[in-house]
């Protein structure tokens, strides 16, 4: 498509602090095991760790994008997915500007807890939040379906859903450029409308100044 915007990873080498980047917090959340600390390492440092160890607390990684003409943070954040905890995530999805919800196609109890995930981030944010679905581990055999996942998400106002293997790295690098795509046209829209800078509802666009950068790990449990 022609007013398809065009992407670009900026490589970390090249980041400098001088750079005026637009900082747009991620979160990750899920069933525990369904592989979100995997996706997020293998999209910002392209490794997979077979030995799987289960998320204590919060942390992020980052990735910086060239959208057009916009330089782009996600600032993507990792949450831990036990149900005992789940009432301390609640508390961190404020000013987040992306969900993004994964299950396990090889697991249909993470794929039933998805409406479980949607009813509390929506709860605990604006009603509008855009929500991204992934469906990880398309390398195992699968017992939930594409076409069930599909119907699911497009009825429960998903605004993408995609499936990935972070095994593999298929499809995993696409989702954040996707996730880049779309909050830059979120941007330009709320641009458009004279809506900026947007620090409630619809779009959460936040300073670089005091992002925690310097705290990569805060600790839940």
């Amino acid at each position: 498509m022609s007013d398809d915007p065009k992407v670009s990873l900026i490589p970390d080498s090249e980041v400098s602090q001088t750079d005026n980047f637009i900082n747009f917090k991620l979160i990750l959340a899920g069933d525990s095991g369904v592989g979100k600390s995997s996706i997020l390492k293998r999209a910002v440092q392209n490794k997979f760790d077979e030995n799987y160890q289960a998320t204590i607390g919060f942390e992020f990684l980052l990735m910086h994008f060239l959208v057009n003409e916009l330089k782009i943070k996600l600032q993507i954040w990792d949450t831990c997915g036990q149900e005992t905890y789940r009432s301390l995530i609640q508390g961190f999805y404020r000013n987040t500007s992306l969900a993004l919800v994964v299950y396990d196609i090889n697991k249909t109890k993470t794929y039933e807890s998805l409406e479980s995930w949607l009813k509390d981030i929506r709860d605990h944010t604006q009603q509008d939040l855009p929500i991204f679905v992934i469906g990880n581990k398309i390398d195992l055999q699968r017992k939930v379906s594409f076409e069930d996942a599909k119907i699911f998400t497009t009825s429960n106002r998903v605004k993408k859903f995609t499936e990935c293997s972070a095994k593999t790295g298929r499809n995993v690098k696409d989702i954040f450029i996707d996730a880049a795509k779309f909050l830059y046209s979120e941007y330009k829209s709320l641009q458009k409308q004279n809506k900026l800078p947007a620090s409630s509802g619809k779009l959460k666009i936040n300073s670089d100044k005091n992002d925690g950068i310097n705290n990569k790990k805060r600790k839940c449990c």
